[in-house]
């Protein structure tokens, strides 16, 4: 049985869960275009920041898009550029969701679905023979996947196609962690094989909330091992490549089924939370040049196509950008590609779908794509910790902007995120600090 089926197994057999200036076009209201009775529906799984950038990319085409959520929490929810419907979570409950599409495929038929998470790539993938007579599945082939989910698989991919990896090494107990010395080397970095591997079954809690943790010799890497082992037994263990956030570069794109990118653009992590192992706060387009033939040369030894972000870190001390991940679909700061001229998503969506598709070459203009409330807990936290300058935090937001939650054309998401989450966080936050002062001596 491959990674990918084993992890989606797993998926299934576990305990169901509860459920500035814009640099982009304004966004016309989905209803501004009469829909063309040939055009494919489009499905979103989840509407977080991707599912809500799909959304907002693909608004005003004459589109019928529908965004499946299973979080009422989530801001996409409150979206005017798509049709919102309650449904199964992916990943909490696929069978249920399984039975939702196909309850849906009569009003819904040859919809392209994109999904938005790992959990949703590997739902899609197992129900993949079941729901392809009926919808367009925006995903990569399953032996795409299965090199790509593994990251160990994927780094010795990568070394043979010569692009620069991190020393890395898996280990499946305590015993094996005696090569990790020799084969990897202090400090190091833990992280899952594959990623779903902490987010399933309370991984999430067990591990910490984190997705990936630092050792700095063999003492701390034993016991983060017992610690993680609780969530999953194989950890993949990477060298540490040292340097800042701004290390860290990415290139996205969507290929065609002969790898080649019929879009892309490259961007720099600015800011991320938590500080090490973090989603991106601030990310901003940038000409990245010599990430662009590595990543093509990636891409065409794996065999890929589809939807697709690599991430690499630069290495300070030889000057290499070793690779670090691919996500296999849409990631939260694809909507940057709209103000470089490359629509991922209606690129993506006329591939799938059929259309002819001539490939858009990337006019890089500095923007930023920002996560405002990410950034807002993030500046919180290190200005009271005395870790962030604010004077540096709004310089680097100096520049034409994109928002993960807000758009002036669209502005309910962040409102009622807002009103809904934001606020009261802040508020119990603000009264668990007021009440373990009270009990200081």
């Amino acid at each position: 049985m491959t990674l990918v089926h084993k992890a989606a197994k797993q998926l299934h057999d576990a305990p169901l869960r509860a459920p500035g200036p814009v640099a982009v076009p304004a966004l016309p209201h989905p209803a501004s275009r009469p829909r063309a009775k040939e055009q494919p529906a489009v499905v979103i799984l989840n509407m977080y920041y991707s599912g809500l950038g799909i959304a907002r990319d693909l608004a005003g085409r004459g589109l019928l898009v529908v965004g499946l959520s299973a979080k009422r929490e989530a801001y996409g929810n409150f979206t005017r550029c798509c049709e919102v419907r309650t449904a199964p979570d992916s990943g909490a409950q696929p069978e249920q969701l399984r039975a939702y599409l196909l309850e849906a495929r009569n009003e819904l038929e040859g919809a392209v679905v994109f999904p938005t998470r790992d959990l949703d790539v590997l739902f899609l993938d197992r129900y993949r023979l079941d729901l392809e007579p009926y919808y367009r599945l925006a995903l990569p082939p399953t032996e795409v996947l299965e090199r790509v989910l593994d990251k160990y698989a994927l780094a010795q991919v990568a070394q043979g196609a010569g692009v620069p990896v991190p020393r890395s090494c898996v280990v499946n107990s305590e015993k094996d962690l005696a090569r990790v010395a020799d084969e990897v080397g202090f400090p190091c970095v833990g992280k899952p094989v594959s990623s779903v591997h902490w987010r399933q079954g309370g991984g999430w809690e067990k591990v910490g909330g984190r997705k990936a943790f630092l050792a700095q010799d063999a003492e701390e890497l034993r016991a983060e091992f017992q610690r993680v082992s609780a969530a999953h037994p194989s950890l993949l263990i990477q060298e540490w490549i040292p340097g800042s956030t701004r290390q860290i570069v990415v290139m996205g794109g969507y290929l065609d089924e002969n790898a080649e990118p019929l879009g892309y653009f490259t961007a720099r992590k600015v800011v991320q939370s938590p500080d090490d192992f973090g989603t991106g706060c601030i990310v901003q387009t940038e000409e990245i040049p010599e990430i662009v033939p590595l990543t093509r040369r990636l891409w065409r030894a794996l065999g890929y196509q589809g939807m697709s972000e690599v991430e690499y870190k630069q290495d300070p001390r030889t000057g290499e950008f070793k690779l670090i991940e691919i996500n296999t679909r849409h990631w939260d700061q694809h909507t940057l590609g709209a103000a470089c001229g490359v629509n991922l998503s209606w690129i993506a969506y006329q591939h799938v779908s059929g259309s002819k598709t001539e490939p858009v070459r990337p006019q890089i203009r500095r923007a930023k794509w920002i996560a405002e409330d990410a950034l807002f807990f993030y500046a919180l936290r290190g200005i009271y910790h005395r870790r962030v300058r604010l004077g540096a935090l709004r310089r680097e937001l100096i520049g034409p902007r994109v928002y993960g939650i807000f758009a002036w054309q669209d502005p309910m998401p962040l409102l009622r995120y807002a009103l809904s989450t934001m606020l009261p966080t802040l508020s119990r936050r603000a009264l668990s600090k007021l009440l373990r002062r009270r009990k200081e001596p």
